[in-house]
This record gives structure tokens, C-alpha cells and sequence, in this order.
């Protein structure tokens, strides 16, 4: 409980490490750098509005290349943010205008790790992409951007001055401070007048926005917060388990001290005496099992940690804090208190006169059997909703893995290259070196390699507006496709059926007739009643008309999720692309050895033709596909393990309480087999208990679960919430855990 309280506490609790948070906004949908600026210059709620883009660039500084995380940001970021430089200072709006000075600002990570934590670190120079940065300010410890794992920033308007003076460029993910007084629906409507003024200024680009607030916090966490609000109730209910466990132990304890207690209330003891002292034991019992689980909870992090997936926000802020020493010891203070109060209040219930005559047995009364034995149908009931839903999470997670993605993942290695922008600026050039890297790579025996801009399932997506030849829609309504350039025998390397028409070939380049191959998804979209084979489309925004030929369909893919159906996609080849920003790719290489002995042979290959480009991102497809399910499979694994402890200790307290019950009826049972019951018939008596107990906790677990399953509808595919076969198993799952809980106390009493 506590570890997973310290992780919803980092996640959900915690205020974010900026000045007054609650007063921080994020925009939904991204943001070009004109249409920020215009709303900066525009809104009334506002102080200030800020904006980000992620984008990796080269670092030669220490030997071999590589890509470290670069946030390019608009002047008013940090001061929306409302955090200042631990050393020099942040970046301004004088910074971020077209022409100015190459500037950089560093994450403390960074000055530590790449500058060795150089004292005169201000003034120095780096070279990130063939450009030399001058170093102004180095953030605190602690600052990080809210979504981005950042090492260094830059402003956008000079490391990325192309894509930045294009108002169609949405690509700044966007936040916004509200103004002292200022609340959220005046800000909402403040951003509704702006969204009509960019609309009727720039209809090609802005018709359609609609730009949505919400608050900082709700947009870092998203979907984050069920999975953890419902892995928290469900190690609650783990604990209700245990204490469950713990109450019938503190009663088994009251009976067997009735002498002792008898004893103290003939001297005089009245019952608020014995109850005091009855809840004093318990809740120190507790509190030291509190400080025990704060010891054992320090490693449970630590194992959580290792087993999150990367997309978990705010990781970096989990550790037990006051806030969680205090949950502990409530918990803990709490856990004795209620639990311990029946046990006090039924070991205070003394009868001195029948107690202290010579030959009493203290035998347990009709009212504590009963006691014990709800407690016991309370812990298998619940423990049956845990078993439930983590079957529900098991089956689900199976049906994903067997969602076929389109594609062989076998033998199939990916890794992502950069061209920098400063020497590989023209498109000859840029083609020029995708032709030798391909001619290099498939050089080596038995490998085929392509290339393509957007991997699938790496969660990397860029869509265009289209039109069709026949179209005449309004400037701003046309609708938007995936865009995905590729090269080489793309199609064929990754498996994907060609299902009409040809695929690309050698004589598609940059002086050729401009060609595409559409996905079905695509067809089936805009050419659902003709064959699209032939027909022409382009893109919306561009400033000359060049029509696209359609000359082939391949099969969709599952590019977003194994989950998500495909998006319409346009497949160009890349010389074609026509785009001198689109300087990023990813090597596709599938070969008959396995994907590790033919990282060493294609990595060689790369540096053969540009030994200054660094290889970012080199995975396995199965690696891939891995990782784009690792949250389900982190809640699966989390409640699989809560369900499997609370199954156990449900076991343990029904043989608890059989074994107890066994032991004050070995009088009972001696005169039956006396008066000749056989050793079948006691253990007949005992399990028809065992199996009664086991009942009553299925009906009331199923209806429970009914309820509470509804609860994991966001985190299940291809089941129902509610699934007759799950809940059917695990029933007779937790009824034959019952029976061997019931069997061996039988067997004893035979």
C-alpha cells in the first residue's frame, strides 16, 4: 500500500514544480509558431503563453555521435512556467526572433553529465547538428519541461526557422498562464473568440481549430490516472484482506487469553479496561507493521520502478516523502483501531461466574464463530473481485498479443537517423545519402533494408490535408491523411500484402511523374465506390499544384496500437517527398540471422557512409510492438501479483478459522466417532462448513465484481467487463482454494 501510495502520490498528488501550477494551462492540440504569437498578442487571460517541440539533435562533443533530447521553445516558455535559471538566465523573446544569436540553456543533468559540472559553464560554446550554441543559463535540479525529457533547449524560431515561419506547422505542444482573477471558462471563452479571428484570417490553415484548455496537471497525467486510481483500490483492497486476517487472529488471541481476561475483570477491570487495552495491543501491532512495510516499501518502489513503462509521467518525483510517511502510519493507526475493536469488544464480553468454575473450556461462543466466519466470506469476496479483474486484464493483454499488426516482425531490426539540417540542408543531397546508406546496407549477405519517415508503433504520425482531382471543397475543409515516405522494398521487407496495383520502383525519383500508394484504409475512405488505381491527389497546402498518381493499394496496418485500427495513409517515395525538412528516417533491415548479430554489421555500414551521424533508437520490431503495449502489461502484471496475494491470504484465513474451529470442536468430534461416525463423516462436517463459507463468498464476490469491473472498461480489449467465462473460472478457481484451505484441518480432524 505504501509503495503504491507513493506512486499516485508523485503522479497525482504531488503539485507540479512550477510557480502557483493551479494556475497553469495546457492546449490539447498543437500549435504553429504564428498562430502562438498571434494568441499571445490577441487573448485578455493570459500573462503569459509558451511553447515546445521535442526534437533531437547531433552531439559530436565526446567522441562518438550522438542524439541527445533538445526542446526548441518560443521566447515566453520558461516565464510561463514561471521558473527561473539556477545559473544565468532562461530564454527571452529577444532569443527566439528569426536572425538572432544561436543560444542554448542546459538541464542541470546536462551540465553535470556533459560539461562535468563546469563551474564557468555560462559563455561556453556547443555544437548540436553542425551548430555552435552558446551557453546562458543552466536550470535547478529539479526543473524538467512537463511532458518532454529535455537535456537542453534552444528557441525555435532560430534552430528550426523553417518549419517555424509556416502557420500550418502545428507542432508546438502549448501552455498558458492565467492572469490573477482570471478563471478557466472566461479563458475558455477568451480562446473561442480567437479560434473565429484566426479562422476568418486564415482559413487555409485554421478553419476548422478548435482550441480546448485544461488544466496542466489533468493533461500530464491523462489516462494515467484510472490505471492508478484502480491499482490503488485494488491493493486497498489487498489490505482489507490482510485485515480481515488480522482481526480473526486478534480474536483467536481474545479466546484463548479468556482466562487471563477473566481473571483481570475479577479484579476489577471494568469493560472500557479490557477494551483499551485489547485496542493498545492492536494498534501497536499495526503501528509496527507500518514501520516494517516503510522499510519494505523502499524496495517495492524500487521493483515498480524497474517494471514501469516508459510513457508513466512524473517518475522522477516518486520517493517516500512526509506525505507518504503520514499515509503509513494513518493507515497503520487505523488498521488496529477498526480491526481491533470487535476483538476488544468481544474479549470484554466476560461471564465471571461460568468462567471461573473449575472444568470451564472458554469454548467459543455461536456470536464470535459467526464473527470470524463474515470475516472470513469478506476476505474471499473480495479477494474473488481482484482474481476477477486480473483475469479480465490476463485475457484482455492475451488478446492483444495475438492481434496480427500487419506486418512480420521476425528478424526485423529498426533504428532512426537524422541528417542534420547543416550539411544535409538540399534535398540532392539529402536523397543522395539514403541512396548509399540503402546500397550499403543491403550490400551485406542476406539482408534486405528500406526506409521509411514513420515507423509503425513507435507512436510517430504526421498527417497532411488532401484534395482529389473532381474536389472542389472550401479552402480549410479538406480532409487529413497520414503521410509516410518511404524507400527501397519497403512493402516487402516488412511483409505488408500489395493488394492492387505496383509498388514503388527506382525510376519513381525526384524527375519523375509524382506517384503513391494509398492504404486501405484510404480507399475504402475517399474511392469507396471506384477503384483508385490512377486516380490523382495532392497536398492541400501546397503552393503549386502537383497532382499524385495512385498506383498501388497495400493493407492497413496497426500503426497507432494493436488496439487502433489505421488511419488513411499515403505511402511517397522519398525523393519525391519534395520536403527539405523531412530529414529524419528509420532503417527497416530484416536478415535470416537474428536481429542482435546484425546490429554490429549495419550500425558499421551507417558510419561508413556519414561517421558523424549518430543511430538513435535501434530496436528489435518485437521490441517495438513490446513497448507500445508496456502499460497494459504493467497493470496486468501489478493486479495479477495483487490478486495472487490476495488469494493466498483469503486461503490462510479460511483455514485459519477451520483449523481454529477444528480445535475447539475436538470434544464434539471424539463423542461422534464414539458413537461411530467414520473418518469420511467428519471430514463430511468439516468441508460442508469450508464449502458453505466458499459459496456464500462466490454470490457475494460475483455481485461485487459485476460493480467493480466497469471500472477497468478503459484498460480492456477485446473482453467485456463483465465476461461469463472469466468470472465463471476464477469462481471455481477460488472455490477449490477453499476446499484445500477446509481439506487439510478436515483431514486433522479425522
Amino acid at each position: 500500500n505504501t509503495a503504491i501510495f507513493s506512486i499516485l502520490n508523485a503522479v497525482l498528488l504531488k503539485p507540479l514544480p512550477y510557480d502557483r501550477p493551479e494556475r497553469l494551462l495546457a492546449v490539447r492540440s498543437n500549435q504553429s509558431v504564428l498562430d502562438l504569437a498571434d494568441i499571445r498578442a490577441w487573448n485578455q487571460s493570459f500573462s503569459e503563453v509558451g511553447g515546445i517541440v521535442l526534437q533531437p539533435l547531433d552531439y559530436t562533443g565526446a567522441g562518438v555521435p550522438r542524439q541527445i533530447p533538445v526542446g526548441h521553445v518560443t521566447g515566453g516558455y520558461f516565464e510561463t512556467l514561471g521558473v527561473g535559471a539556477a545559473q544565468g538566465r532562461t530564454l527571452t523573446h529577444d532569443d527566439d526572433r528569426q536572425g538572432a544569436r544561436m543560444v542554448a540553456v542546459l538541464s542541470d543533468k546536462a551540465w553535470r553529465q556533459i560539461f562535468n559540472s563546469d563551474p564557468n559553464i555560462l559563455g561556453r560554446s556547443m555544437e548540436l547538428s553542425g551548430n555552435i550554441y552558446t551557453v546562458v543559463g543552466v536550470m535547478p535540479p529539479r526543473f524538467n519541461s512537463p511532458r518532454e525529457k529535455v537535456l537542453v533547449w534552444v528557441a525555435v524560431n532560430v534552430s528550426n526557422s523553417l518549419a517555424a515561419a509556416y502557420r500550418g506547422v502545428h507542432f508546438l505542444r502549448s501552455y498558458a498562464r492565467l492572469k490573477d482573477g482570471v478563471g478557466a471558462q472566461q479563458a475558455a471563452d477568451d480562446m473561442r473568440r480567437i479560434d473565429k479571428r484566426l479562422a476568418d484570417a486564415y482559413p487555409a490553415d485554421n478553419r476548422n481549430r478548435r482550441t480546448v484548455l485544461e488544466p496542466l496537471l489533468d493533461r500530464i497525467v491523462g489516462d494515467t490516472s484510472t490505471t492508478l486510481w484502480v491499482l490503488f483500490g485494488a491493493v486497498c483492497l489487498v489490505l482489507l484482506i490482510a485485515c480481515a486476517n488480522f482481526a480473526n487472529l486478534l480474536l483467536a488471541r481474545c479466546i484463548s487469553r479468556h482466562r487471563e481476561l477473566t481473571i483481570r475483570a475479577a479484579m476489577g477491570a471494568g469493560k472500557l479496561r479490557l477494551v483499551r487495552l485489547i485496542l493498545t495491543e492492536s494498534v501497536i501491532l499495526a503501528i509496527l507493521g507500518g514501520l516494517v512495510g516503510l522499510i519494505l516499501a523502499q524496495w517495492s518502489v524500487e521493483a515498480l520502478l524497474a517494471l514501469k513503462p516508459d510513457e508513466l509521467p512524473r517518475m522522477d518525483s516518486i520517493g517516500l516523502d512526509l506525505r507518504v510517511l503520514g499515509f503509513t502510519m494513518l493507515v497503520a493507526v487505523l488498521t488496529g483501531l477498526v480491526f481491533g475493536i470487535a476483538p476488544a469488544w468481544s474479549g470484554s464480553r466476560v461471564d465471571l461466574n461460568a468462567a471461573l468454575k473449575d472444568g470451564e473450556r472458554g469454548g467459543t461462543s455461536t456470536a464470535r464463530r459467526r464473527l470470524r466466519s463474515s470475516l472470513v466470506v469478506v476476505e474471499m469476496a473480495l479477494a474473488l473481485i481482484l482474481l476477477i479483474g486480473a483475469g479480465l486484464l490476463i485475457r484482455s493483454f492475451w488478446q492483444l498479443r495475438s492481434v496480427d499488426p500487419g506486418f512480420n516482425t521476425g528478424n526485423l531490426m529498426t533504428m532512426r537517423i537524422e541528417l542534420p539540417e547543416k550539411r544535409y540542408k538540399e534535398i540532392p543531397k539529402q536523397n543522395q545519402y539514403r541512396q548509399a546508406l540503402l546500397t550499403e546496407v543491403n550490400s551485406l549477405p542476406r539482408v534486405r533494408a528500406a526506409l521509411v519517415s514513420e515507423l509503425p508503433l513507435s507512436g510517430d504520425s504526421l498527417n497532411h490535408d488532401f484534395t482529389r482531382e473532381g474536389w472542389n471543397l472550401p479552402v480549410g475543409n479538406e480532409p487529413s491523411v497520414e503521410t509516410r515516405s518511404i524507400q527501397g522494398d519497403y512493402f516487402k521487407a516488412m511483409n505488408i500484402p500489395l493488394l492492387a496495383g505496383r509498388d514503388f520502383n527506382e525510376l519513381d525519383n525526384e524527375s519523375s511523374q509524382l506517384v503513391g500508394v494509398a492504404n486501405q484504409a484510404l480507399a475504402n475512405a475517399w474511392f469507396r465506390d471506384e477503384n483508385p488505381i490512377g486516380k490523382r491527389v495532392r497536398w492541400a497546402r501546397d503552393e503549386q499544384i502537383n497532382w499524385i498518381t495512385i498506383v498501388g493499394i497495400v493493407a492497413d496496418i496497426r500503426h497507432f496500437g494493436l488496439d487502433l485500427p489505421d488511419a488513411p495513409a499515403l505511402y511517397t517515395p522519398y525523393p519525391q517527398s519534395g520536403r527539405e525538412w523531412k530529414r529524419w528516417m528509420v532503417l527497416v533491415a530484416r536478415g535470416e540471422d537474428s536481429p542482435a548479430g546484425l546490429m554490429p554489421a549495419i550500425q558499421k555500414a551507417v558510419w561508413k557512409v556519414d561517421s558523424q551521424l549518430p543511430i538513435t533508437n535501434a530496436r528489435t520490431m518485437t521490441e517495438v510492438i513490446s513497448e507500445s503495449y508496456a502499460e497494459r502489461r504493467f497493470n496486468m502484471l501489478l493486479l495479477t501479483i495483487f490478486a495472487a496475494l490476495a488469494m493466498v491470504l483469503a486461503g490462510i484465513g479460511i483455514y485459519g478459522v477451520m483449523s481454529y474451529t477444528v480445535a475447539h470442536r475436538t470434544h464434539e468430534i471424539g463423542i461422534r466417532m464414539a458413537l461411530g461416525a467414520q473418518m469420511r463423516d467428519v471430514m463430511r462436517l468439516v468441508l460442508a462448513d469450508g464449502a458453505k463459507l466458499g459459496m456464500i463468498s462466490v454470490v457475494i464476490g460475483l455481485l461485487g465484481a459485476w460493480a467493480a469491473t466497469r471500472a477497468l472498461r478503459s484498460l480492456l480489449y477485446g473482453v467485456a467487463a463483465t465476461d461469463a467465462p472469466t468470472f465463471i473460472v476464477v469462481s471455481l478457481v477460488l472455490l477449490g482454494v477453499a476446499f484445500i484451505a477446509s481439506w487439510i484441518p478436515a483431514r486433522r480432524a479425522a
